[in-house]
This record gives structure tokens, sequence and C-alpha cells, in this order.
């Protein structure tokens, strides 16, 4: 790592300024410095520039040449939109259901997922098939490869599961996919900046993430990656002035499509929050995702083993390559244990029948030993 741990910390105010031990990188990371920069730099941007529209969208695209960068694709390739809900309306939107109605879904997703194919079920004829995990921890290749048929348009589905923090297999479940001539639409919300992604290498047709959790950059901003070959075959029913080829076409009655994932996007992007986006994401790749991923095993280890040693159990993998940058340590009341911590300053969050402690690559050692030894003290094992 070229700058020390220690560095990072200071740059981090959670930390250096108000003493907290963040372990909720899952559900919000903290706000770096930096961002904070850069939320008053577009304030300044705003305020002196007689028009900040063309600062404004050299921000935006330098967010999305970050992103870009950190999933190995161009940055032609990369939508800019409010959340990633968004992103999937933009792609049900483009695909037809009478030939091929069935979409794919675990039964592991963030709850997102399931209930917006379930209002396309309802509303537009989509039939929603779901993978089961034999585990309950995370979804085998061949589990999602049962839940298909020749009916499959999209496997959705979550890279690492929320609640759980197991991993899929993406390119083992888009060969299935493509197999029964279908897409893969990956969300990286929860593994994005933590474990490597190579759109290229792991097959990957589409990918949505947002800024909120472990790329540091805070929410109201998601990112859309889509193949170039995927984009030139869909149509998104949804357009608005930044989907047109022509931005500026105000007089054009029947406007085309924009090239690539830019055909995804819609109306005015969401400018501020990309200042604090690209800011989170810069950190990401001064530091390395391959650096990161080791410290959080490291670290995401150190928990399982220390949670098990003082008696509780977790429903997280306990092999590295199964894992995300999630435990969750199964507790007695967690929303009363998580309020006790977090009364101690320990930032994390509950969800499936535990409390979910994540850590990033700022996370010391003696971080989560304070945090185990807490959890001993507030919470009792089921």
């Amino acid at each position: 790592m070229a700058v020390s741990v220690s560095d990072w910390r200071d740059e981090i105010p959670a930390i250096s300024e108000y003493d907290r031990i963040h372990l909720n990188n899952c559900s919000a990371s903290p706000l770096p410095e930096r961002g904070r920069e850069a939320r008053r730099e577009c304030e300044r941007v705003w305020m002196e520039e007689p028009n900040p529209w063309e600062t404004w969208l050299a921000k935006v695209n330098e967010s999305k040449e970050r992103f870009a960068s950190l999933i190995n694709a161009d940055p032609s390739q990369i939508a800019v939109l409010s959340c990633a809900t968004q992103a999937l309306a933009q792609v049900a939107s483009a695909l037809d259901y009478d030939d091929r109605d069935e979409v794919v879904v675990s039964d592991l997703e963030f709850p997102t997922v399931p209930q917006f194919w379930y209002a396309q079920e309802r509303k537009r004829g989509a039939r929603l098939r779901v993978a089961e995990s034999e585990d309950g921890l995370r979804v085998s290749a061949d589990a999602y490869a049962d839940a298909m048929s020749d009916r499959t348009s999209l496997v959705c589905t979550a890279h690492a599961y929320s609640f759980t923090g197991g991993l899929m297999d993406p390119k083992a479940v888009a060969d299935e996919v493509h197999d029964r001539g279908g897409y893969l639409f990956l969300d990286a919300y929860q593994s994005i900046g933590v474990v490597p992604i190579d759109v290229e290498e792991q097959d990957i047709d589409m990918l949505t993430a947002g800024t909120l959790k472990f790329l540091m950059g805070g929410p109201g901003i998601a990112f859309l990656y889509v193949d170039d070959d995927v984009a030139a075959e869909l149509e998104p029913a949804n357009m608005g002035w930044f989907s047109v080829d022509d931005i500026f076409g105000f007089e054009t009655e029947e406007p085309e499509y924009a090239p690539g994932a830019r055909r995804f996007e819609m109306g005015t992007p969401p400018a501020p929050n990309a200042y604090q986006a690209s800011a989170g994401m810069s950190i990401i790749q001064e530091v390395g995702t391959e650096t990161i991923r080791e410290r959080v095993l490291e670290r995401t280890a150190q928990l399982i083993e220390g949670a098990i040693d003082r008696g509780f159990s977790v429903r997280t993998p306990l092999k590295d390559a199964h894992r995300g940058g999630v435990v969750n340590v199964q507790v007695q009341s967690p929303e009363t244990a998580a309020q006790r911590l977090m009364d101690d300053g320990i930032c994390i969050s509950t969800r499936a029948g535990g409390v979910r402690f994540s850590p990033h690559f700022y996370t010391t050692e003696a971080d989560v030993d304070t945090a185990l030894d807490a959890l001993a003290e507030h919470a009792t094992p089921p």
C-alpha cells in the first residue's frame, strides 16, 4: 500500500475526529475528507461560475472513468443514474417478454431485486424463477443453471449477497445463461471495491453498483455497465435528453438512441453526487482492489474466528474464495445488541438474525478485537 493505514485513517473524519470503529461498509461507508472537500468544490463551482454545466459534466464523466477502471471497462460502456434500481428499470424496459419471459434471481438477493421483478411479473408478463441456495450462505452455479431454461432472458443477481457475505461465480453463471441465449446482469453493490471484477474476463453483460458502500462515495448516484454488443441489441422504453444521440437536438421529432451505454441514461445527471463519488473511488484506485481484497479477507477471517471462539455462530462462508466483505454473527435480539455496540462507538448493522460486520482496508486488527469484545459483552449467542 502506497500510503500507510494510519495515514488513510487520518483522512476519515469518522475515525480521526469522532473516534468511531467503522464496520458498517456494507450499509454506508464513512465520508472521507477528500469527499468532504469535493462537495465544497461543487458548491464553489455552483456559486462562482456563470454557467457551471461544463464543469459539472466533466466531473460526471470523470466518475464514469473511475468506475470503468474498477471493472476493466471503457467509459463509453458506463451510464450514470441515480440508483441501482433505476439501472434495473432501464434494462427491464428494453426486454421483450413474449418469447423469453423468464428472469432468474436467487433466494439471497437484497429485497429490491425480487421486489422489482415481481412488479414486472404482474405488469409486463415477465416470469420470475428463483435459484435456491443449498446452505443459506451462497448460491452455486449449478443452482442458477437448474433455474434456467430456453426461455430465460436474464439472470439478475448479486455478486456478493448482502445478508451473508457469500459470493457467487459470475463466469460460471454467465456461461450457463449464454448457452441458453440470455444475459447476465450482476448487482455488484456489495462487492465492487473489495472483490476484483473484470467484466471482460468474467463475460458479464451488464453490471450495476452505487458508491454508498465500499466505494466510499456516498448515496444518490449509481453506474450501469453494458457490454457494447448488448447495448446495440437493447432499446430502453424510457428516453431522456442524455439517452439520445444528440443531447442538444431539441427540435428532433424522432431522436436516435445514443451509442453504447449512454442510451440507458435519462435526464439531468446527479452532478453534485458525482463529485463525492469520484473522490471516494479515487481512494479505491490508489489503494488498489487487490490490496483491499487481501486486507478484507484477513479482517473477515479474524472476525469469524473471534466470533466462534467467543461462542457465537456465523452465517457467512468460511472459505475465503466464497466470501466477500460481510460477516454475519448470529445473536439473540440483534437490534438490541447492535444499539449497544453503536453506543460504544462501533458502527454495524443487523440483518437475517445477526449483527453484520463489514471491514475495509483501513480496519485494523485492534478494531476487530475491540468490536468482538464488545459483542461478547453486549450480545448472547442464539
